[in-house]
């Protein structure tokens, strides 16, 4: 397990969207680093005490449990403060007004704000907001920009704007990267060779059809197997792009 943000030795890879204790085992069985437990919106959104049954379920859970959240708002603050208070929650994927957001009063919190990209000009954008929130970013997370939710929408990153991207220099100075937004085992060869990332992060693409939330493990297997083959073609123990 990582620190959340500076061990850049091997891509590391989240499961996202985890609803049932199941999922989760299988997830980490397979050699996920972490699992995404959703709090904040969307068909895969979980309550505390749905969480906190997939934490107890587990040994270890917490150290590798991400909890999606909105730090700004009271009720997502009430929320996350329980999960680190009283499950040990400490990596907090951040959504809502992140200038706005309420830091957390339990030490040794790691903080992994979300972006969506959809244009050249977002970048300025994650740069400004990363520059005037009151946290430091362990991490960010770039996600594709959907109409249809937040996440887990199926919807690809545009890889031609993020290849281009990083070629012009403009992701240089982030913090470590998670990259998301439509990944599944038959792209993400194609993904790594636009990116480098930090982490990867997959949700929908390791799912059962039209069932949101609900993970199939055979997928779950088949995408983290194929990061791994991807990532030690492409020699990123030694060519990671740590982008900061």
């Amino acid at each position: 397990m990582t620190d959340g943000g500076t061990d850049m030795t091997k891509l590391k890879i989240k499961i996202c969207g985890i609803t049932r204790i199941q999922d989760a085992v299988a997830a980490l069985e397979a050699g996920a680093d972490f699992i995404g437990l959703n709090l904040y919106a969307g068909p895969r959104k979980i309550t505390v005490q749905q969480a906190g049954q997939i934490l107890a379920a587990l040994p270890g859970a917490p150290e590798h449990s991400v909890a999606l959240v909105d730090l700004s708002t009271p009720e997502g603050y009430a929320v996350a403060d329980e999960l680190a208070q009283a499950f040990g929650v400490r990596i907090f994927q951040l959504y809502g007004n992140l200038v706005n957001t309420r830091l957390l009063s339990v030490p040794q919190i790691k903080y992994w704000p979300v972006f969506h990209i959809a244009r050249r000009n977002d970048w300025q954008t994650l740069s400004t907001v990363l520059k005037a929130n009151p946290f430091t970013a362990a991490a960010v997370l770039l996600d594709a920009f959907s109409t249809r939710g937040h996440g887990g929408t199926g919807t690809r990153m545009d890889m031609a704007l993020l290849a281009q991207t990083r070629n012009t220099g403009e992701l240089r100075g982030l913090p470590p990267v998670i990259l998301a937004g439509g990944l599944t085992p038959a792209n993400i060869a194609e993904v790594l060779s636009a990116l480098r990332p930090w982490a990867v992060d997959v949700s929908s693409g390791v799912e059962y059809p039209r069932q949101p939330g609900i993970k199939d493990p055979v997928k779950i297997s088949a995408f983290i197997g194929a990061v791994r083959a991807a990532d030690k073609n492409g020699n990123t123990n030694t060519n990671r792009e740590r982008i900061s």
